[in-house]
C-alpha cells in the first residue's frame, strides 16, 4: 500500500488542537443537555452574512416514487427495498442537499470526478449509492462509450440522462450482489459512511464484481468527527464537537458503522486489491479559510449542512437515540449558529482511497 498523500489543508494554521481522525470525544452529551442550554440568545450573532452569498446551483428533481414511509412530515425509502435502517430522507429538500454536496466535492477535487488511472476505453462503470445520480451523469458524459450504472435504495434520479446511463434500485448490504463477476472496469463510491453493515463483506463483493485490472475508488468522511487544528471546536462544549460522537452512537444502534481511520484501505487490501493509494483532504464546513479555493468549498459545505440539517438528524437522533423534537431542534440551532461563527474553524477529514484488482485476480 502506498503512503498517504499529504493532507490538503484549507489554510495553514498552527496545529494547536488535536486534529487526528482517531481522536474520539470521550463524552456523549444527552439530548437534555441542549434543552438545558436553551436556544441561542441571538440567532444573528456572529457573522450572519455567511449564508447570504450561498446560491443553490440545482433545480428540484422530479422522479417516480415508491410507497415511501412518512415520519414527521419527511419521506424515507420503502421497506420493500431494504430490510435495514437508513437514516436519510429522500424527499426534495434532501435531494437538493445531495446536489449541493456533489458541487462541493467537485470544487474540492479541482473539477475531477475521479483520481484512479482509469483508461479511456472502459466499458462498464457503477456508482453505488448514487443518490440523485449527478456523479454518474457527469461520468457518463466524459465516457460516452461506457455504460454507467447508478444504484440506490430510492428512485430519486432524473429521467432525462445521457443514453449510456441507467439507474437501478439496489441495496448493497444484501449479498451476494446481483452483478456478474469480473464485470466492472470502475466502481465508484462516495458518502457511504454509516450505511454499510460490514465493510469487509462489502469490499469482497466489490472485488468479485470488478474486472481484472479494473479500479475501485472511495471518498468519504474519515471518522465522521468534526475537527479544528487550532482547538476552536471543543467536543465537550460545542454542538459541532458532538456531531461525530452522536453519529457513532446512532449507527452502532442500527448495526451500521461510520468509517474510521484505515477502514477503507484495510478492507480493500484484505479483499485483494493492490496498488492502493490514499489521499486526505481537510474540508472546511464553513467559509472561514483565507484560501480562495477552500473558502468556496467551505461555502458549499455550509450550504450542504444547512440545506437539510433537520432531515439529516431527525431519524438518527430521534427514532434511534430517543431525543425529543425539542431537544433536536435546539441542538440544530446551536449547530447552525456555530457554523456561522468565523472564530470557529471546523473541518471534516475526507479520505480518498483507490485500488486495482490484479490482472490475474
Amino acid at each position: 500500500m502506498s503512503s498517504p498523500a499529504k493532507a490538503q489543508s484549507p489554510a495553514p494554521r498552527p496545529p494547536t488542537g488535536d486534529a487526528s481522525p482517531a481522536a474520539e470525544a470521550t463524552v456523549l452529551l444527552p439530548g437534555s443537555h441542549w434543552t438545558e442550554q436553551g436556544l441561542p440568545e441571538d440567532e444573528t450573532d456572529g457573522d450572519s452574512t455567511v449564508g447570504s452569498d450561498i446560491e443553490s446551483s440545482t433545480a428540484s428533481i422530479s422522479s417516480s416514487i415508491l410507497h415511501y414511509r412518512t415520519m414527521n412530515g419527511r419521506t424515507y425509502h420503502s421497506d420493500s427495498v431494504t430490510d435495514g435502517e437508513y437514516w436519510g430522507p429522500n424527499d426534495e429538500k434532501a435531494n437538493e442537499m445531495l446536489d449541493i454536496f456533489h458541487h462541493a466535492m467537485t470544487i474540492c477535487l479541482d473539477g475531477r470526478l475521479y483520481d484512479a488511472p482509469v483508461p479511456k476505453n472502459i466499458e462498464n462503470a457503477i456508482d453505488l449509492g448514487t443518490g440523485t445520480g449527478l456523479w454518474a451523469i457527469d461520468f457518463a458524459d466524459q465516457f460516452p462509450n461506457c455504460t454507467v450504472m447508478g444504484t440506490d435504495i430510492s428512485p430519486i434520479q432524473p429521467s432525462w440522462v445521457p443514453p449510456n446511463v441507467r439507474f437501478e434500485i439496489e441495496d448493497y448490504n444484501k449479498v451476494p450482489w446481483t452483478y456478474k463477476s469480473d464485470f466492472f472496469d470502475f466502481i465508484h463510491l462516495r458518502w457511504l459512511t454509516g450505511t454499510v453493515k460490514d465493510w469487509s463483506t462489502f469490499y469482497q463483493e466489490a472485488y468479485r464484481s470488478c474486472k481484472p485490472g479494473g479500479y475501485v475508488e472511495h471518498m468519504d468522511a474519515n471518522s465522521g468527527n468534526i475537527f479544528s487544528d487550532d482547538g476552536s471546536v471543543d467536543s465537550k462544549v460545542h454542538a459541532l464537537g458532538q456531531w461525530g460522537p452522536m453519529w457513532h452512537a446512532a449507527t452502532e444502534k442500527i448495526g451500521q458503522r461510520l468509517i474510521s481511520e484505515h477502514t477503507v484501505e484495510t478492507a480493500m487490501k484484505e479483499a485483494g486489491f493492490v496498488n492502493i493509494v490514499v489521499k486526505d483532504y481537510k474540508v472546511p464546513l464553513s467559509p472561514w479559510s483565507t484560501d480562495k479555493k477552500w473558502h468556496e468549498v467551505g461555502l458549499y459545505l455550509y450550504a450542504t449542512l444547512t440545506q437539510d440539517l433537520e432531515g439529516a438528524v431527525l431519524y438518527a437522533f430521534g427514532n434511534v437515540m430517543g431525543w425529543s423534537t425539542e431537544q433536536i431542534n435546539i441542538y440544530i440551532q446551536h449547530f447552525k449558529k456555530e457554523l456561522k461563527d468565523k472564530n470557529l474553524h471546523p473541518y471534516f477529514n475526507y479520505r480518498k482511497v483507490y485500488g486495482q484488482k490484479p490482472l490475474d485476480g
